[in-house]
């Protein structure tokens, strides 16, 4: 009888483990990083967007979804690329990329670039599993640049399907001007180059043109 106890409890203990591990195995670590402009229409006025781009990624992320995978902080992520010497327009292959999720100690990271052309923008996307270098998402999404915020989202939700996590309920921004995505792109530009002040007088320039950048303002200014 006591063996069979210790039997059942050697099972019971087994099974409560795997859960564990299961359980922590959702939760996965990711990275985004800088987008690479690609863009035809007046090229050097949206090289703000490449470092931007990605942070406004993270931050939508961040509220949409509820659980699943943590994010690596933006700081991390600069730190490094300055460390290897690969700026904000640098471009960013799959091996690259894998290299860099190592260094990160992310389990996936996201890469990819954006064209502005005209009134329209293309941004591409590509997450890639660090540890195989196997490709789990790639992603192209087209607008109008008066969509740019309503772009943003969709991408930032289809990154968390993705990644399997659940999605809190959000409407779709109205439209949004790609002004006010450059206006708090220079903002992060300014607060990653530790100005506060001017970061605060870029965001809220672009809160002034689009109320929806307050809720990404307040958690940077945090």
């Amino acid at each position: 009888m006591k063996f069979r106890n210790l039997f059942v409890l050697i099972i019971t203990l087994t099974v409560f483990l795997s859960a564990g591990i299961q359980a922590s195995a959702t939760t996965r670590t990711m990275a985004i990083l800088p987008f690479e402009n690609n863009s035809i229409t007046d090229a050097q006025k949206y090289n703000p967007l490449c470092n931007g781009l990605s942070v406004m990624l993270m931050t939508e992320l961040s509220n949409i979804s509820t659980e699943a995978f943590k994010l690596i902080e933006r700081e991390k992520i600069r730190a490094l690329l300055d460390e290897i010497a690969l700026g904000q327009t640098g471009t960013i292959d799959p091996s690259t990329a894998a290299r860099i999720g190592k260094l990160l100690g992310a389990q996936s990271i996201g890469f990819g670039a954006f064209m502005v052309l005209g009134k329209q923008v293309r941004i591409d996307l590509r997450i890639i599993q660090v540890e195989t270098g196997e490709l789990i998402m790639a992603e192209s999404i087209t607008g109008d640049t008066e969509d740019f915020l309503s772009l943003e989202h969709d991408l930032a939700r289809k990154i968390a399907k993705t990644m399997d996590t659940k999605l809190t309920e959000a409407a779709s921004p109205s439209k949004s001007s790609i002004d006010a995505a450059l206006l708090f792109a220079r903002g992060v530009d300014a607060l990653e180059k530790g100005d506060k002040t001017e970061a605060k007088k870029f965001f809220k320039r672009a809160v002034a043109l689009d109320p929806a950048y307050q809720v990404k303002m307040d958690q940077l200014m945090q």
